[in-house]
Protein backbone atom coordinates (compact mmCIF):
# COMPACT_ATOMS: atom_id res chain seq x y z
CA UNK A 1 0.00 0.00 0.00
CA UNK A 2 2.84 2.35 0.87
CA UNK A 3 4.48 1.56 -2.47
CA UNK A 4 1.27 2.39 -4.34
CA UNK A 5 0.92 5.67 -2.40
CA UNK A 6 4.52 6.56 -3.23
CA UNK A 7 3.93 5.86 -6.91
CA UNK A 8 0.81 8.05 -6.84
CA UNK A 9 2.77 10.91 -5.26
CA UNK A 10 5.49 10.51 -7.87
CA UNK A 11 2.92 10.54 -10.68
CA UNK A 12 1.27 13.69 -9.29
CA UNK A 13 4.69 15.34 -8.99
CA UNK A 14 5.55 14.54 -12.60
CA UNK A 15 2.20 15.89 -13.83
CA UNK A 16 2.64 19.11 -11.86
CA UNK A 17 6.21 19.51 -13.13
CA UNK A 18 5.04 19.01 -16.71
CA UNK A 19 2.29 21.59 -16.27
CA UNK A 20 4.74 24.15 -14.86
CA UNK A 21 7.17 23.52 -17.71
CA UNK A 22 4.36 23.97 -20.23
CA UNK A 23 3.51 27.29 -18.64
CA UNK A 24 7.06 28.63 -18.53
CA UNK A 25 8.58 27.24 -21.74
CA UNK A 26 8.69 29.57 -24.72
CA UNK A 27 8.78 28.88 -28.43
CA UNK A 28 11.00 31.36 -30.28
CA UNK A 29 10.31 32.02 -33.94
CA UNK A 30 12.15 34.43 -36.20
CA UNK A 31 12.58 35.25 -39.85
CA UNK A 32 11.94 37.91 -42.48
CA UNK A 33 8.87 39.18 -44.32
CA UNK A 34 9.05 40.28 -47.96
CA UNK A 35 6.70 41.08 -50.84
CA UNK A 36 6.48 39.19 -54.13
CA UNK A 37 9.45 41.14 -55.47
CA UNK A 38 11.53 40.06 -52.47
CA UNK A 39 11.53 43.57 -50.98
CA UNK A 40 11.41 43.75 -47.18
CA UNK A 41 8.07 44.71 -45.61
CA UNK A 42 8.43 46.88 -42.50
CA UNK A 43 6.08 46.90 -39.50
CA UNK A 44 4.02 43.82 -40.39
CA UNK A 45 1.75 42.55 -37.61
CA UNK A 46 2.84 39.14 -36.30
CA UNK A 47 0.28 37.64 -33.91
CA UNK A 48 -1.30 34.45 -32.65
CA UNK A 49 -4.29 33.44 -34.75
CA UNK A 50 -6.58 32.28 -31.93
CA UNK A 51 -5.46 34.78 -29.29
CA UNK A 52 -4.84 37.92 -31.33
CA UNK A 53 -4.11 39.95 -28.19
CA UNK A 54 -0.57 38.48 -28.24
CA UNK A 55 1.87 39.58 -30.92
CA UNK A 56 4.63 41.85 -32.16
CA UNK A 57 5.80 43.55 -35.40
CA UNK A 58 8.56 43.17 -37.93
CA UNK A 59 11.20 45.89 -37.87
CA UNK A 60 12.07 48.46 -40.53
CA UNK A 61 13.99 45.75 -42.46
CA UNK A 62 11.12 43.21 -42.36
CA UNK A 63 12.89 41.05 -39.76
CA UNK A 64 10.87 39.68 -36.87
CA UNK A 65 11.20 37.54 -33.77
CA UNK A 66 8.32 36.39 -31.58
CA UNK A 67 8.45 34.40 -28.34
CA UNK A 68 5.31 32.40 -27.63
CA UNK A 69 4.35 30.65 -24.36
CA UNK A 70 4.49 26.88 -24.76
CA UNK A 71 0.78 26.62 -23.96
CA UNK A 72 0.11 28.03 -27.45
CA UNK A 73 2.10 25.35 -29.29
CA UNK A 74 -1.01 24.18 -31.18
CA UNK A 75 -1.95 27.69 -32.34
CA UNK A 76 -0.94 29.42 -35.59
CA UNK A 77 0.91 32.63 -36.40
CA UNK A 78 -0.71 35.22 -38.66
CA UNK A 79 1.27 37.79 -40.68
CA UNK A 80 -1.00 40.65 -41.72
CA UNK A 81 -0.83 44.13 -43.19
CA UNK A 82 -3.21 46.45 -45.02
CA UNK A 83 -2.94 45.84 -48.76
CA UNK A 84 -1.64 42.26 -48.47
CA UNK A 85 -3.16 38.81 -48.11
CA UNK A 86 -2.80 37.47 -44.57
CA UNK A 87 -0.43 34.51 -44.30
CA UNK A 88 -1.10 31.91 -41.58
CA UNK A 89 1.41 29.25 -40.47
CA UNK A 90 0.90 26.53 -37.83
CA UNK A 91 3.37 26.72 -34.95
CA UNK A 92 3.75 22.95 -34.61
CA UNK A 93 6.76 21.67 -36.54
CA UNK A 94 8.00 25.08 -37.69
CA UNK A 95 11.70 25.37 -38.41
CA UNK A 96 13.11 28.89 -38.24
CA UNK A 97 14.29 31.20 -39.68
CA UNK A 98 11.19 31.69 -41.81
CA UNK A 99 10.90 33.59 -45.07
CA UNK A 100 7.34 34.92 -45.30
CA UNK A 101 6.14 36.22 -48.68
CA UNK A 102 2.98 38.38 -48.64
CA UNK A 103 0.93 38.88 -51.80
CA UNK A 104 -0.46 42.33 -52.58
CA UNK A 105 -4.25 42.75 -52.46
CA UNK A 106 -5.14 46.11 -54.04
CA UNK A 107 -8.24 47.01 -56.07
CA UNK A 108 -8.39 49.75 -58.67
CA UNK A 109 -11.22 52.25 -58.34
CA UNK A 110 -14.17 52.01 -60.68
CA UNK A 111 -14.30 54.56 -63.46
CA UNK A 112 -16.45 56.77 -61.29
CA UNK A 113 -15.13 60.16 -60.28
CA UNK A 114 -14.81 60.20 -56.50
CA UNK A 115 -14.63 63.73 -55.16
CA UNK A 116 -12.60 64.89 -52.20
CA UNK A 117 -15.94 65.50 -50.43
CA UNK A 118 -16.44 61.74 -50.37
CA UNK A 119 -13.10 61.26 -48.63
CA UNK A 120 -13.98 63.93 -46.05
CA UNK A 121 -17.36 62.26 -45.45
CA UNK A 122 -15.68 58.87 -44.89
CA UNK A 123 -13.16 60.35 -42.44
CA UNK A 124 -15.86 62.20 -40.49
CA UNK A 125 -17.94 59.01 -40.36
CA UNK A 126 -14.88 57.13 -39.08
CA UNK A 127 -14.36 59.72 -36.34
CA UNK A 128 -18.06 59.57 -35.40
CA UNK A 129 -17.82 55.76 -35.12
CA UNK A 130 -14.80 55.75 -32.79
CA UNK A 131 -17.09 55.43 -29.76
CA UNK A 132 -18.47 52.20 -31.22
CA UNK A 133 -15.26 50.80 -32.66
CA UNK A 134 -12.86 51.50 -29.77
CA UNK A 135 -13.20 49.65 -26.46
CA UNK A 136 -15.05 51.69 -23.83
CA UNK A 137 -14.23 49.58 -20.76
CA UNK A 138 -11.09 49.38 -18.63
CA UNK A 139 -8.15 47.73 -20.37
CA UNK A 140 -4.41 47.37 -19.99
CA UNK A 141 -2.15 47.32 -23.03
CA UNK A 142 1.17 45.63 -22.29
CA UNK A 143 3.80 46.68 -24.78
CA UNK A 144 7.39 47.24 -25.77
CA UNK A 145 8.70 50.81 -25.80
CA UNK A 146 11.92 52.03 -27.39
CA UNK A 147 13.20 55.58 -27.04
CA UNK A 148 16.26 56.74 -28.95
CA UNK A 149 17.75 60.21 -28.83
CA UNK A 150 19.99 60.99 -31.78
CA UNK A 151 22.25 63.93 -32.44
CA UNK A 152 23.14 64.67 -36.02
CA UNK A 153 24.02 61.21 -37.42
CA UNK A 154 24.63 59.18 -34.24
CA UNK A 155 22.45 57.45 -31.65
CA UNK A 156 23.37 59.01 -28.31
CA UNK A 157 20.99 57.33 -25.88
CA UNK A 158 18.71 54.29 -25.86
CA UNK A 159 15.96 53.20 -23.50
CA UNK A 160 13.93 50.00 -23.88
CA UNK A 161 11.08 49.26 -21.51
CA UNK A 162 8.16 46.93 -20.86
CA UNK A 163 5.27 49.35 -20.36
CA UNK A 164 1.68 48.91 -19.19
CA UNK A 165 -0.88 51.40 -20.52
CA UNK A 166 -4.10 51.72 -18.51
CA UNK A 167 -7.11 52.96 -20.48
CA UNK A 168 -10.44 53.75 -18.80
CA UNK A 169 -12.10 53.50 -22.21
CA UNK A 170 -12.45 55.89 -25.12
CA UNK A 171 -16.02 56.85 -24.15
CA UNK A 172 -15.06 57.71 -20.56
CA UNK A 173 -11.70 59.47 -20.70
CA UNK A 174 -9.06 60.41 -23.24
CA UNK A 175 -6.36 60.29 -20.54
CA UNK A 176 -4.06 57.28 -20.30
CA UNK A 177 -1.90 56.10 -17.40
CA UNK A 178 1.51 54.46 -17.84
CA UNK A 179 3.59 52.10 -15.70
CA UNK A 180 7.08 50.71 -16.37
CA UNK A 181 7.51 47.02 -15.48
CA UNK A 182 11.09 46.55 -16.70
CA UNK A 183 13.67 48.86 -18.22
CA UNK A 184 17.14 48.69 -19.71
CA UNK A 185 19.30 51.54 -20.97
CA UNK A 186 22.51 52.36 -22.78
CA UNK A 187 25.20 54.83 -21.80
CA UNK A 188 24.26 58.48 -22.24
CA UNK A 189 26.51 60.00 -24.93
CA UNK A 190 24.55 63.23 -25.44
CA UNK A 191 26.72 66.33 -25.80
CA UNK A 192 24.58 68.95 -24.08
CA UNK A 193 25.28 72.65 -23.78
CA UNK A 194 25.11 74.06 -20.26
CA UNK A 195 21.80 75.78 -21.06
CA UNK A 196 20.31 72.52 -22.23
CA UNK A 197 21.60 70.63 -19.18
CA UNK A 198 19.90 73.12 -16.88
CA UNK A 199 16.67 72.99 -18.90
CA UNK A 200 16.59 69.18 -18.84
CA UNK A 201 17.14 69.23 -15.07
CA UNK A 202 14.39 71.78 -14.44
CA UNK A 203 11.91 70.29 -16.91
CA UNK A 204 12.66 66.58 -17.49
CA UNK A 205 10.48 64.69 -19.93
CA UNK A 206 10.21 61.33 -21.66
CA UNK A 207 9.12 60.34 -25.15
CA UNK A 208 6.27 58.17 -23.88
CA UNK A 209 3.46 60.39 -22.73
CA UNK A 210 1.70 63.68 -22.02
CA UNK A 211 3.62 66.29 -24.03
CA UNK A 212 3.59 67.28 -27.70
CA UNK A 213 6.84 65.48 -28.56
CA UNK A 214 5.73 62.17 -27.01
CA UNK A 215 4.58 59.17 -29.01
CA UNK A 216 1.13 58.72 -27.38
CA UNK A 217 0.32 62.42 -27.70
CA UNK A 218 0.75 61.91 -31.44
CA UNK A 219 -1.81 59.12 -31.74
CA UNK A 220 -3.99 61.24 -34.03
CA UNK A 221 -6.75 58.61 -34.11
CA UNK A 222 -7.47 58.46 -30.39
CA UNK A 223 -6.21 61.97 -29.53
CA UNK A 224 -8.06 63.35 -32.51
CA UNK A 225 -8.83 66.82 -31.14
CA UNK A 226 -5.46 67.76 -29.66
CA UNK A 227 -3.44 70.79 -30.75
CA UNK A 228 -2.92 70.94 -34.52
CA UNK A 229 0.34 72.27 -35.93
CA UNK A 230 1.53 71.15 -39.39
CA UNK A 231 5.13 71.15 -38.14
CA UNK A 232 4.33 69.01 -35.08
CA UNK A 233 0.96 67.24 -34.95
CA UNK A 234 -2.07 66.42 -37.14
CA UNK A 235 -5.12 65.31 -35.10
CA UNK A 236 -7.75 64.25 -37.62
CA UNK A 237 -10.71 65.90 -35.82
CA UNK A 238 -9.10 69.33 -35.51
CA UNK A 239 -10.87 71.74 -37.87
CA UNK A 240 -7.52 73.13 -39.05
CA UNK A 241 -6.56 69.66 -40.31
CA UNK A 242 -9.31 69.74 -42.94
CA UNK A 243 -8.80 73.44 -43.66
CA UNK A 244 -5.09 72.97 -44.43
CA UNK A 245 -5.28 69.63 -46.24
CA UNK A 246 -6.95 68.07 -49.25
CA UNK A 247 -8.26 64.50 -48.81
CA UNK A 248 -8.83 62.16 -51.75
CA UNK A 249 -9.57 58.45 -52.13
CA UNK A 250 -6.57 56.86 -53.80
CA UNK A 251 -7.57 53.21 -53.95
CA UNK A 252 -9.28 50.33 -52.18
CA UNK A 253 -7.09 47.72 -50.50
CA UNK A 254 -7.78 44.64 -48.41
CA UNK A 255 -6.87 43.20 -45.03
CA UNK A 256 -8.28 39.98 -43.55
CA UNK A 257 -10.86 39.77 -46.37
CA UNK A 258 -12.19 43.26 -45.59
CA UNK A 259 -12.05 46.11 -48.08
CA UNK A 260 -10.41 49.33 -46.86
CA UNK A 261 -10.49 52.87 -48.26
CA UNK A 262 -7.05 54.41 -48.79
CA UNK A 263 -7.38 58.19 -48.28
CA UNK A 264 -4.47 60.43 -49.26
CA UNK A 265 -3.52 63.62 -47.38
CA UNK A 266 -1.92 66.55 -49.20
CA UNK A 267 -1.35 70.16 -48.18
CA UNK A 268 -3.68 72.62 -49.93
CA UNK A 269 -1.09 75.37 -49.81
CA UNK A 270 2.63 74.84 -50.31
CA UNK A 271 4.51 77.20 -47.98
CA UNK A 272 7.89 76.70 -49.64
CA UNK A 273 9.39 75.55 -46.35
CA UNK A 274 7.34 72.46 -45.53
CA UNK A 275 4.24 70.54 -46.57
CA UNK A 276 2.09 67.73 -45.17
CA UNK A 277 1.32 64.36 -46.70
CA UNK A 278 0.07 61.00 -45.51
CA UNK A 279 -2.54 58.26 -45.74
CA UNK A 280 -5.54 57.19 -43.66
CA UNK A 281 -6.99 53.67 -43.95
CA UNK A 282 -10.68 53.18 -43.07
CA UNK A 283 -12.49 49.82 -43.18
CA UNK A 284 -15.62 49.91 -45.33
CA UNK A 285 -17.90 47.64 -43.31
CA UNK A 286 -17.88 49.68 -40.07
CA UNK A 287 -15.77 52.80 -40.78
CA UNK A 288 -13.09 51.62 -38.33
CA UNK A 289 -9.91 53.69 -38.69
CA UNK A 290 -7.17 51.07 -38.98
CA UNK A 291 -4.05 53.07 -39.74
CA UNK A 292 -2.66 56.54 -40.36
CA UNK A 293 0.64 57.74 -41.73
CA UNK A 294 1.54 61.41 -41.54
CA UNK A 295 4.72 63.33 -42.27
CA UNK A 296 5.85 66.89 -42.73
CA UNK A 297 8.28 67.29 -45.62
CA UNK A 298 10.90 70.01 -45.50
CA UNK A 299 12.28 71.92 -48.46
CA UNK A 300 15.96 70.93 -48.73
CA UNK A 301 16.69 74.18 -50.55
CA UNK A 302 15.55 76.29 -47.59
CA UNK A 303 18.54 77.39 -45.55
CA UNK A 304 18.38 76.91 -41.81
CA UNK A 305 15.26 74.73 -41.86
CA UNK A 306 15.03 71.79 -39.49
CA UNK A 307 15.18 68.23 -40.78
CA UNK A 308 16.05 64.77 -39.60
CA UNK A 309 19.63 63.82 -40.67
CA UNK A 310 19.48 61.70 -43.77
CA UNK A 311 15.72 62.24 -44.05
CA UNK A 312 13.59 64.76 -45.90
CA UNK A 313 11.01 64.95 -43.10
CA UNK A 314 10.63 67.17 -40.08
CA UNK A 315 8.64 64.35 -38.53
CA UNK A 316 7.13 61.02 -39.59
CA UNK A 317 4.37 59.30 -37.61
CA UNK A 318 2.89 55.82 -38.13
CA UNK A 319 -0.21 54.72 -36.17
CA UNK A 320 -1.76 51.23 -36.38
CA UNK A 321 -4.82 49.77 -34.68
CA UNK A 322 -5.88 46.12 -34.62
CA UNK A 323 -9.07 44.28 -33.78
CA UNK A 324 -9.49 42.08 -30.70
CA UNK A 325 -12.85 40.63 -29.65
CA UNK A 326 -14.69 42.98 -31.97
CA UNK A 327 -13.04 46.21 -30.76
CA UNK A 328 -10.05 48.23 -31.97
CA UNK A 329 -6.93 48.75 -29.84
CA UNK A 330 -3.67 50.59 -30.40
CA UNK A 331 -1.20 48.22 -31.99
CA UNK A 332 1.80 50.31 -33.07
CA UNK A 333 3.03 53.88 -32.69
CA UNK A 334 6.25 54.99 -34.40
CA UNK A 335 7.51 58.56 -34.59
CA UNK A 336 10.68 60.18 -35.86
CA UNK A 337 10.83 63.85 -35.07
CA UNK A 338 13.04 66.84 -34.45
CA UNK A 339 13.41 67.45 -30.70
CA UNK A 340 13.02 71.07 -29.69
CA UNK A 341 16.32 71.26 -27.83
CA UNK A 342 19.74 72.02 -29.33
CA UNK A 343 23.37 72.38 -28.41
CA UNK A 344 23.50 76.08 -29.24
CA UNK A 345 27.30 76.26 -29.48
CA UNK A 346 27.59 73.31 -31.87
CA UNK A 347 24.63 74.60 -33.89
CA UNK A 348 26.25 78.00 -34.27
CA UNK A 349 29.56 76.51 -35.43
CA UNK A 350 27.84 74.14 -37.86
CA UNK A 351 25.80 76.94 -39.45
CA UNK A 352 28.95 79.04 -39.87
CA UNK A 353 30.51 76.11 -41.74
CA UNK A 354 27.39 75.52 -43.83
CA UNK A 355 26.72 72.17 -42.14
CA UNK A 356 24.16 70.62 -39.81
CA UNK A 357 25.06 70.04 -36.20
CA UNK A 358 23.96 70.52 -32.62
CA UNK A 359 20.43 69.23 -33.26
CA UNK A 360 18.70 66.41 -31.38
CA UNK A 361 16.05 64.01 -32.65
CA UNK A 362 13.62 61.42 -31.27
CA UNK A 363 13.01 57.95 -32.67
CA UNK A 364 10.13 56.57 -30.60
CA UNK A 365 8.37 53.21 -30.90
CA UNK A 366 5.58 51.49 -28.97
CA UNK A 367 4.26 48.06 -29.95
CA UNK A 368 1.43 46.20 -28.22
CA UNK A 369 2.36 42.72 -27.02
CA UNK A 370 -0.81 41.79 -25.14
CA UNK A 371 -4.28 43.24 -24.52
CA UNK A 372 -5.95 42.65 -21.13
CA UNK A 373 -9.66 43.38 -20.67
CA UNK A 374 -10.61 41.01 -17.82
CA UNK A 375 -12.06 43.09 -14.98
CA UNK A 376 -9.96 41.43 -12.26
CA UNK A 377 -6.74 42.18 -14.19
CA UNK A 378 -7.42 45.57 -15.81
CA UNK A 379 -7.20 47.61 -12.61
CA UNK A 380 -5.95 51.19 -12.40
CA UNK A 381 -2.34 51.80 -11.36
CA UNK A 382 -1.43 53.16 -7.98
CA UNK A 383 -0.36 56.78 -8.08
CA UNK A 384 3.24 55.98 -7.11
CA UNK A 385 3.56 53.60 -10.09
CA UNK A 386 2.58 56.09 -12.78
CA UNK A 387 4.97 57.58 -15.32
CA UNK A 388 4.50 61.34 -15.33
CA UNK A 389 5.12 63.99 -17.95
CA UNK A 390 8.01 65.49 -16.00
CA UNK A 391 10.02 62.29 -15.69
CA UNK A 392 13.08 61.26 -17.65
CA UNK A 393 12.87 57.45 -17.81
CA UNK A 394 16.65 57.29 -18.05
CA UNK A 395 17.01 58.55 -14.47
CA UNK A 396 14.65 55.86 -13.15
CA UNK A 397 16.71 53.36 -11.13
CA UNK A 398 16.04 49.79 -12.17
CA UNK A 399 17.92 46.54 -11.88
CA UNK A 400 18.56 44.99 -15.28
CA UNK A 401 16.59 41.72 -15.47
CA UNK A 402 18.32 39.80 -18.24
CA UNK A 403 16.08 36.72 -17.82
CA UNK A 404 12.98 38.86 -18.41
CA UNK A 405 14.28 40.19 -21.74
CA UNK A 406 15.17 36.67 -22.89
CA UNK A 407 11.46 35.82 -23.14
CA UNK A 408 9.94 39.25 -23.82
CA UNK A 409 8.77 40.28 -27.28
CA UNK A 410 10.57 43.31 -28.66
CA UNK A 411 10.68 44.72 -32.18
CA UNK A 412 13.80 43.07 -33.48
CA UNK A 413 16.39 45.60 -34.59
CA UNK A 414 19.33 43.31 -33.87
CA UNK A 415 18.88 45.33 -31.65
CA UNK A 416 19.13 48.54 -33.68
CA UNK A 417 19.53 49.69 -37.25
CA UNK A 418 23.25 49.48 -38.17
CA UNK A 419 23.77 53.26 -38.34
CA UNK A 420 22.37 53.67 -34.83
CA UNK A 421 24.03 50.57 -33.40
CA UNK A 422 27.42 51.85 -34.55
CA UNK A 423 26.85 55.09 -32.68
CA UNK A 424 25.50 53.65 -29.46
CA UNK A 425 28.26 51.03 -29.24
CA UNK A 426 31.08 53.51 -29.74
CA UNK A 427 33.05 52.23 -26.74
CA UNK A 428 31.11 49.31 -25.22
CA UNK A 429 28.76 46.58 -26.57
CA UNK A 430 25.13 47.34 -25.86
CA UNK A 431 24.58 44.24 -23.69
CA UNK A 432 27.42 45.37 -21.45
CA UNK A 433 25.91 48.83 -21.24
CA UNK A 434 22.57 47.32 -20.14
CA UNK A 435 24.32 45.48 -17.31
CA UNK A 436 26.42 48.47 -16.32
CA UNK A 437 23.46 50.86 -16.17
CA UNK A 438 21.03 48.35 -14.64
CA UNK A 439 22.49 47.91 -11.18
CA UNK A 440 20.75 49.54 -8.25
CA UNK A 441 22.53 52.67 -7.12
Amino acid sequence: MAVIRSLMYLLLFLIATTQVAAQTDFIAMKGSIVDEENLPLPYINVSLRKDQSIGTYSNSFGDFEIKIPGTYSQDSIAFSCIGYETSVISIAGINTPLNIVLKAKVYTLNEVVISSDSAVFILKKGIAQLGNNLYCGNSIIQGFYREMILSDYACDRLIEAAVDVFDMGYCKSKDLQFRVREIRKSNDYRDLSWEQSIYNYISPRNGLCEHFESVFFNDYIRNNESYYNPMLAAPINAKEFLINNLLSIDSVVEVDNNKVWCINIHSKIETGDFSEQGTIYIRQKDYAILQMEHQTLTNPESTGRLSFPGEKYLHKTLIKYKEYNGKMYISLLHRKAYRLTVNSEKLRKAKAAGKRGGQFFYDLLFVTNEIITEKDKAEAFKKKDRVLKKMDLYTKEWKYNEAFWDTYNIVKENPLEPVNKKGIERDLPLDEQFKKNGSNR
